[in-house]
């Protein structure tokens, strides 16, 4: 199998809306395939859910052109791989939330009884519109695959009245009257847990009726406690072709702890493909050869390939990288 090389790009910041943002983005595409990119992430839903491509469904960040369409047609030329990056559950305010301002019963509720920019994995209305927004990417482009991000909870536990409802439906009891610790509070964590499951589960039986591929961005093994990330449980069940654990440590030493946690949970089931911080809200790497050094972990753990993030903190640093990724 060919070594994954992947890049998440926003595009925004690079790419103008207009004409002239069409040679300048297969400029763009055309230096990652001389560096030795062999697959592009491009946002296509954001956490404020403005899309990059021709939407009935949401808002468009781009009116003048269909930036997913722009770049499946120049990476198809130039033989590297596209994989729509869609943000999921969290969104960066209600506020600003399109789904959330007309749908304010599908928000995350914390258990102080506040509702969050987030919509709740266990609201099934709330994942179809989230299916409904990854197949309109399968049915309008041909694209390899969908990978997710924020497929998790934004911290803790959601109290909105579906879940209570819910949970009291399955077991009886108010998940409000719980104490944390006890072996009742456990099984309302994992009810959540599988919750956020159902709708990887979902989206892997829509990506494969598309003949796609379902990759997500993941947290470390922790996060199933964290935010009700049960990623392992994803990659046992089979919903997942391949992940892209972070990788946003700025140690050498934790890096490695890191590629070799996922290795081990991965087990060999599917494709393991490290995600390299290059500048980050955790910190950044400063030179070119820092990539290379992560990179370079990444091969000696014996991990399938990496996902660069991201294309702007990159492209910097494209002229001393080329031909040595």
């Amino acid at each position: 199998m060919n070594e994954f090389k992947g890049v998440y790009a926003h595009l925004t910041s690079e790419v103008p809306d207009s004409g002239r943002g069409i040679s300048i983005l297969r400029s763009i595409l055309r230096e990652l395939s001389e560096l030795g990119v062999t697959a592009v992430l491009p946002l296509a839903k954001d956490t404020s859910s403005r899309v990059s491509y021709a939407s009935n469904l949401l808002p468009r960040l781009f009116k003048k052109i269909d930036l997913v369409g722009e770049v499946v047609s120049t990476c198809r030329d130039l033989g590297m791989e596209v994989h729509p990056w869609v943000c999921a559950f969290v969104e960066k305010s209600l506020k600003e939330s399109p789904v959330l301002s007309e749908h304010p019963s599908w928000a995350f509720v914390n258990s102080a009884g506040e509702a969050l920019g987030a919509l709740c994995p266990s609201n099934q209305e709330a994942r179809r519109f989230l299916l409904s927004v990854i197949e309109e990417l399968l049915s309008g482009y041909e694209v390899d695959g969908v990978s997710l991000d924020y497929v998790r909870t934004p911290g803790g536990l959601c109290y909105c009245e579906n879940c209570v409802r819910g949970f009291k439906k399955v077991s009886g009891r108010d998940p409000r009257s719980l104490r944390p610790g006890s072996e009742e509070w456990y099984e309302w964590e994992e009810w959540q847990r599988e919750n956020v499951t159902a709708f990887v589960r979902e989206a892997h039986d829509l990506t494969r009726q598309y003949g796609a591929k379902l990759s997500s961005y993941v947290w470390t093994s922790i996060s199933r406690y964290i935010v009700a990330q049960d990623w392992p449980a994803w990659v046992r069940r089979g919903y997942l072709d391949f992940i892209i654990p972070t990788g946003y440590v700025y140690s050498v030493d934790v890096f490695r702890k890191l590629c070799q946690e996922a290795k081990a949970i991965a087990g060999g089931i599917v494709p393991v493909y490290m995600c390299i911080g290059i500048k980050t809200s955790h910190g950044f790497l400063e030179r070119p050869e820092d990539v290379l050094t992560y990179v370079d972990v990444v091969r000696r753990v014996g991990l399938e390939g990496f996902a660069l993030f991201s294309l702007s903190s990159l492209l910097p640093m494209a002229p001393e990288l080329r031909g040595r990724l």
